[in-house]
């Protein structure tokens, strides 16, 4: 008797897993914010039972969160689901914007020959928005949101999902830096830096696109290498107080 194949239809994306992946970004940038605070030491091991423990979670999304540390060489997997940190320095911290700068570079320009006006308005829209609110109380938390939008938009309008994949992988880290060290002279910076890129991909200029958005990371990698730098420097005198 011959056998007929059908196709197994795939499960859709569940609340669950969508809840699920948002946990595991959330303990991530719990565990990052500790690694570049010093709250986790460099050589500490954070062990997924007890981190689970710590923070009334599960431990699959602690297992996620460690195995994503790990993809970016912050910590070191080991036997009985334990990892190490490994620190971070400012030549860490130079080189996650040196990819940022590749692959975002590059994207930018992309995805000036491809957005469009319904792409482009909602961004037009929560900058002019944000220029004419400066100042209020929930200013800053709407910055943060219209950054996350605003990269995640160009980034998918590039047309290339795996450079769309990676560049969301190193503003996972950027997202962890913000925790510890964001000034408001720098936002302020930082929203010029978006207003001229915005205006590069209104006019359809990829060059103009690509060179706007390098030098605006290249504005972050600095501030942030000098932060970094800034609390190595504290915990070491701290460390040596007696």
């Amino acid at each position: 008797m011959k056998r007929t194949l059908t196709a197994k239809r795939k499960p859709s994306r569940t609340v669950e897993s969508t809840t699920s992946s948002a946990l595991s970004e959330q303990i991530y940038q719990q565990l990052l914010e500790g690694i570049l605070t010093g709250r986790y030491a460099q050589g500490a091991v954070l062990s997924e039972l007890a981190v689970a423990r710590e923070l009334g979670v599960s431990r699959t999304p602690v297992h996620d969160a460690l195995r994503q540390l790990a993809k970016d060489g912050l910590v070191v997997r080991e036997r009985h689901c334990r990892a190490r940190v490994a620190g971070i320095t400012a030549d860490d911290v130079f080189e996650v914007f040196e990819m940022r700068k590749l692959l975002e570079g590059p994207s930018a320009e992309l995805a000036a020959g491809r957005m469009d006006r319904r792409q482009l308005a909602p961004l037009r829209a929560m900058a002019d928005a944000l220029a004419q609110d400066e100042g209020a109380p929930d200013w800053t938390a709407r910055w943060a949101d219209f950054d996350e939008v605003f990269h995640r938009t160009i980034a998918e309008a590039s047309g290339n999902r795996r450079l769309a994949q990676d560049i969301g992988r190193y503003r996972l880290l950027h997202k962890g830096f913000n925790h510890i060290a964001t000034e408001p002279v720098c936002l302020a910076s930082a929203m010029t830096e978006h207003l001229a890129i915005l205006e590069a991909l209104e006019a359809r200029d990829p060059k103009l696109a690509r060179e706007r958005m390098v030098a605006h990371i290249a504005a972050w990698q600095d501030f942030f290498i000098r932060s970094v730098s800034h609390i190595r420097g504290s915990q070491s005198a701290g460390s040596s107080t007696p």
